[in-house]
């Protein structure tokens, strides 16, 4: 019953993202969804693998990083899995894992 009631959340947190209407940036308000997505993770010209361990309208946590990543840090996730690219900023890290704020705001 448990990994049914993620499976649901986790496609509800997928289709509020696909959402071009969403207004997010309020921080953790947003109900998040335990996860294991192999993605990218972009700032300028530096580009490093990382997993997503956990989703939401609001963000996301990062791992596997190598530990470039600053905070304030404007990025892009690409999450090939779902066919999605998101750009967010980098709001703490601790060694090789980061949190990122998206900035889905239209």
């Amino acid at each position: 019953m448990v990994a049914s009631q993620t499976s649901l959340h986790m496609q509800d947190v997928l289709k509020n993202l696909r959402n071009p209407n969403v207004r997010v940036g309020d921080g953790r308000r947003h109900k998040r969804a335990k996860c294991f997505l192999l993605a990218t993770v972009q700032h300028n010209k530096y580009t490093c693998e990382c997993i997503v361990e956990d989703l939401s309208v609001g963000g996301c946590k990062i791992s596997n990083t190598d530990g470039q990543l600053s905070i304030g840090q404007t990025v892009v996730v690409n999450i090939p899995e779902q066919k999605m690219s998101l750009n967010g900023m980098v709001m703490w890290v601790r060694g090789k894992a980061a949190g990122l704020c998206f900035n889905l705001s239209v």
